[in-house]
């Protein structure tokens, strides 16, 4: 199923995503609002795998963003620890390399030492973002190691904004071509 907008739309969609100054407006438009995605509001995770990039990404960012924004990035790791591999594709393409490898770093370092932990993999993957600690900024102090303050100190305050351009200048992965 292509759960994007009809090409008749675009000028609407364009106009649409240019007036929102929220990652959760867009998602609100382009996923909570469109009729096409109604059968993937249920599928959680299931459904990055079943969208273009930018689609997938923007939805795995307002995710990240909401968790972190209402209890921080540890409750992320605890309640929504799977999509950790769709945020820091999507933190990457939206230009936020260092939070996503403070994300990365983060919740390698806050992982149980268990055989069977489903980001296991992922790890593996980000081998070479583990080996490099020093990319990133950390805090000082007792709470040098707290998951919350590494996600927080570095994420940049142009978050939304730089989401917002991401997808603007991805409009075709939102837009189904006659």
């Amino acid at each position: 199923m292509d759960y994007r907008f009809p090409a008749q739309a675009r000028d609407r969609l364009t106009q649409a995503l240019a007036e929102v100054d929220s990652i959760h407006d867009a998602a609100d438009i382009v996923f909570w609002a469109n009729p096409a995605a109604d059968d993937l509001h249920r599928t959680g995770i299931g459904a990055f795998g079943q969208l273009p990039p930018a689609f997938a990404h923007l939805l795995a960012l307002t995710s990240l963003h909401t968790t972190v924004l209402d209890s921080g990035f540890s409750t992320y790791l605890r309640t929504r620890r799977t999509e950790l591999p769709w945020a820091t594709r999507a933190l990457r393409a939206a230009g936020m390399p260092r939070l996503a490898a403070a994300a990365v770093l983060a919740a390698r370092d806050a992982s149980p030492d268990s055989p069977d932990d489903p980001l296991d993999r992922f790890f593996d993957d980000e081998h070479r973002t583990l080996a490099e600690p020093d990319q990133i900024r950390r805090p000082t102090g007792d709470r040098a190691d707290d998951p919350d303050e590494i996600y927080d100190i570095n994420e940049p305050e142009d978050f939304e904004q730089r989401v917002l351009d991401y997808i603007r200048a991805n409009l075709d992965d939102f837009i189904r071509e006659p």
